[in-house]
């Protein structure tokens, strides 16, 4: 186990030896379940999580990485990468109670790596809708796990709540259909995305699909059965999509299983009994691999507003004060048009041009703008154009 932290020392010198940078300490709790009797596995994604939720804290990208694949942990390194915010690592508390290992870690976490991402204290927008089951047989799975799907998108999405860069909305409960394949930009989807974006003032939106929590057996025996518990899966997936252009950002599985010793038990998914199980940590530890992900992704993502109203000199846009938008920052202007090509397919089309607005009156909730210069008047401005932050 010294080796263990050692490496992780020698790892973030390395990779951090060259940056001279201001940075914080942060203190973070992690935890992870004991599987197949294996503590120090358990102890290194602990480890693992606790680093995550201090960079999360920080505000910071979250680039630990651990590679999952089937429930099995394939490269049990931890892996910095050469931008890792993170400089150094100290565990200062551990426990294990035979189903869980707890650490408490304190994270010297690189605060010039948080201000080099220029859009990272602009507040973007973030609807997300509850997970739903991606067919029938998703959802009979779920036996023995009522209202699951709220439970899991709660997790989610109140984790990524925690970043100071993003506001999450309340939930959205209807179904949005989206085809697992999409990758955008597709018109119909873009006209959907649009809608929404009106409706809520949402940069982004989370969708979510429970892919399974199915039971099975570990023995092949009646009489074996006895001796062991049976085991269940818990396989999800996230896509998250920029509404202003229609592309998704991410689209990832997570898949995990673990011993179910729950069965004809009452519980609750909000209970101790149900939280401190190894299920229910196995289902907390992939909830915040999405997080990170999203997170990451969403983070340094550069802010888009609306323009709502045009004036005879000045322009509004959707964004103020509770986004931090703040006078003098400049934005670039970006048309957006449809067309049709020779097959009557409707396309969507947005194109940055060279037109510079600077903001010279804040509100909570939208922002005035000014052209920089007399060469960029109003004249070809419309509504539902939008606009960028200018680095």
């Amino acid at each position: 186990m010294r080796a263990y932290f050692k490496a992780i020392g020698i790892a973030l010198a390395l990779a951090l030896s060259s940056q001279a940078a201001v940075a914080g300490w942060y203190t973070a709790r992690g935890s992870a379940p004991i599987i197949d009797d294996n503590i120090a596995q358990a102890r290194r994604n602990a480890i693992d999580d606790a680093l995550r939720n201090a960079a999360l804290q920080a505000g910071a990208d979250i680039s630990i990485e651990q590679v999952i694949e089937n429930g099995t942990l394939l490269d049990d390194k931890l892996r910095v990468t050469a931008h890792s915010p993170i400089r150094r690592m100290t565990v200062v508390e551990e426990s294990e109670n035979g189903r869980v290992v707890t650490v408490l870690v304190k994270a010297l976490i690189n605060d010039d790596n948080i201000a080099d991402c220029y859009a990272g204290n602009i507040k973007k927008t973030i609807l997300p809708f509850v997970f739903r089951y991606q067919d029938p047989d998703a959802s009979l799975s779920a036996a023995g796990l009522s209202d699951f799907d709220t439970y899991l998108s709660d997790l989610v999405y109140s984790g990524v709540a925690q970043s100071p860069a993003l506001t999450v909305l309340p939930a959205d409960r209807q179904r949005l259909l989206i085809h697992q394949g999409s990758s955008g930009p597709d018109y119909n989807l873009q006209r959907t995305l649009d809608s929404i974006s009106r409706r809520t003032q949402a940069q982004f939106i989370i969708v979510g699909n429970i892919n399974s929590l199915a039971k099975s057996d570990t023995a092949n025996y009646e009489f074996t059965k006895m001796f062991y518990n049976p085991t269940r899966t818990i396989r999800f997936n996230i896509q998250v999509f920029d509404v202003y252009s229609g592309r998704m950002l991410v689209s990832k599985d997570y898949h995990g299983d673990a011993e179910w010793t729950l069965s004809n038990q009452r519980f609750t998914l909000r209970s101790d009994k149900f939280s401190t199980s190894e299920y229910g940590q196995r289902v907390q530890q992939l909830a915040k691999y999405a997080i990170a992900d999203i997170v990451s992704k969403l983070r340094c993502q550069i802010p888009v507003a609306r323009v709502v109203q045009v004036n005879d000199t000045t322009i509004r846009i959707n964004l103020g004060e509770n986004a931090n938008i703040s006078k003098g920052m400049k934005f670039n202007l970006i048309h957006r048009t449809d067309f049709q090509d020779r097959h009557n397919m409707t396309y969507f089309q947005n194109s940055t041009t060279e037109a510079l607005y600077k903001v010279v009156d804040v509100s909570p909730t939208a922002a005035t703008l000014e052209p920089l210069d007399i060469n960029h008047q109003l004249i070809n401005v419309m509504l539902d154009d939008l606009v960028t932050l200018k680095p």
